[in-house]
């Protein structure tokens, strides 16, 4: 479902479902709020899938690992973001509910309460503003059905303008910093 108009937000822990876009410049802003969407989501006893590459999962991991017990780190789930996105051998979005079964041990849909945080990267490759677009247009609906909050992190640097244009239109929440 494309959203008919975006609402920006400044606190992502006040959230609780949704599809929210999130442009950032400063990776140590950013750190910080992977973990407070981490802490809010354990505040309410849910599981959150990281998605994201090699250089900032460990530095979210030290961090995390610094303020959480063993239980619950054991609710924080890391995906390779590149083994996400390009699962097929072409970029595009895999459902979360595809990866839970291998991430969290007995899981079932109606068991745990659960939700994601992607950083959004890509290769350079030709149409990969179209693909990101399609992509973002069916996570938007998978989310809608779900119920799920779902952060979509874009490095702003790598972003042209029609492609935040167009991104904006498949998102609830806009997050800035």
């Amino acid at each position: 479902m494309e959203s008919i108009q975006v609402k920006e937000v400044h606190e992502i822990q006040a959230l609780t479902k949704g599809h929210v876009l999130y442009f950032f410049k400063n990776p140590d802003q950013y750190i910080s709020n992977v973990i407070e969407f981490v802490l809010s989501g354990l505040e309410r006893n849910e599981y959150s899938i990281i998605i994201e590459n090699d250089r900032m999962t460990p530095l979210i991991k030290k961090s995390l690992t610094e303020k959480l017990n063993n239980n619950c780190q054991e609710k924080v789930m890391f995906v390779n973001n590149y083994d996400f996105y390009y699962a097929k051998g072409d970029f595009r979005v895999n459902s979360i509910f595809d990866y839970l079964p291998k991430l969290i041990e007995g899981y079932s849909d109606q068991d745990l309460a659960v939700r994601s945080w992607a950083h959004v990267e890509w290769r350079d490759e030709p149409e990969v503003s179209k693909k990101l677009s399609a992509s973002e247009k069916e996570a938007d609906l998978i989310v809608a059905k779900t119920k799920l909050l779902s952060v979509c992190a874009y490095d702003s640097e790598r972003v042209s303008h029609e492609l935040k244009e167009s991104l904006l239109l498949c998102h609830n929440f806009l997050i800035n910093e």
